[in-house]
């Protein structure tokens, strides 16, 4: 049984730790949260025995072996960092952080203190992913795939009322391809591995904020495109186009449904396995890593991250998304 704690009291966090008490495999210890009322209010609710403000105080705790972590994108560094030389497992919510080289900085300190860290991409750990690569065999060579998430932020109205919310300012290292698109360029990265290249564009909102954009990959024989957005909805789905047919998924970043076209006109519906709690497999994974010591398995998950942080960095630099401290 891992003994977890979470830095954060946001939705995701409130969300994290119901998927960690329905898997059955750890136990939530403490929660950090830099006001004391907060997390209270916050360990009251999700039933954890240990509320602290101070980060050195959690990274001390015995009775803590993991650390889940949640904060605006800003902090995820530093803190990851100081969890990890504390000698705790990490699983840092994503995107883990804005570059691969701060990404390798936390991996050579995990490998120093010898514990599993990993960012927290429920893509990469849903069995549905594991489908959809089995299923592109039924469609010949791809040549195409436009993997799309489009969700209309409820923080977006607040937005245009005058309210700057966390998840709309950009000073915290926030854009709509860190919060959103990331989703995307995993799977593109988990189904077809590095492009060649990468180019796109985005739209910016008055305060500097990227809310939709788009990222296209090159690969040499097929071409990956990226379509997200916090500030409108789509209908559409994610699609990959072979010569033989097509695969519809219809939410890249949480498989349920998906439907094999192929060019002589047959159909065929796949219902995926699910959680009524997205983060549920994560959860699961992570603490089967670090209960086993599985670094090994841990880095080949590490190794796509850093890919999908090289294409991320790549399509910021070409669409003028620049973070503070960057140059």
């Amino acid at each position: 049984m891992v003994r977890l704690a979470i830095i954060g009291t946001s939705k995701i966090a409130a969300t994290f730790a119901q998927a960690a008490r329905m898997s059955g495999c750890c136990s939530l210890e403490a929660v950090y949260s830099r006001k004391e009322e907060t997390g209270k209010a916050f360990a009251q609710i999700q039933n954890i025995p240990k509320v602290t403000v101070s980060l050195e105080e959690l990274a001390a705790m015995d009775g803590v072996d993991a650390v889940y972590i949640a904060s605006p994108n800003s902090c995820h560094g530093s803190q990851a960092l100081a969890m990890l030389k504390a000698g705790k497992h990490v699983l840092l919510e994503k995107p883990a952080v804005p570059t691969e080289r701060e990404f390798q900085a936390l991996e050579e300190e995990a490998d120093r203190q010898g514990v599993i860290f990993l960012e927290a991409m429920r893509t990469a750990f849903d069995p549905g992913m594991d489908r959809i690569k089995e299923l592109l065999e039924q469609i010949g060579p791809v040549r195409r795939a436009t993997l799309e998430y489009s969700q209309y932020s409820s923080r977006y109205d607040a937005y245009k009322r005058g309210e700057i919310l966390n998840a709309f300012n950009p000073a915290l290292a926030n854009a709509a391809v860190m919060d959103i698109g990331v989703y995307a360029v995993y799977s593109l990265v988990r189904l077809f591995g590095e492009p060649q290249s990468v180019c796109g564009t985005s739209v910016f909102l008055k305060n500097g904020m990227e809310g939709i954009g788009t990222i296209l990959a090159g690969y040499p024989d097929m071409i990956g495109e990226v379509l997200y957005s916090k500030i409108t909805d789509s209908a559409r789905g994610s699609q990959i186009e072979g010569e033989k047919g097509s695969v519809l998924i219809d939410r890249i970043e949480q498989p349920g449904r998906i439907v094999v076209k192929t060019r002589g006109g047959e159909e065929q519906e796949i219902l995926l396995e699910s959680q009524e709690n997205p983060l549920y497999f994560e959860v699961k994974e992570f603490c089967r890593m670090a209960e086993g010591g599985l670094r090994e398995e841990a880095a080949v998950h590490r190794e796509r991250t850093r890919i999908q942080l090289r294409i991320m960095e790549e399509f910021r630099k070409k669409s003028g998304i620049v973070f503070p401290g960057e140059g």
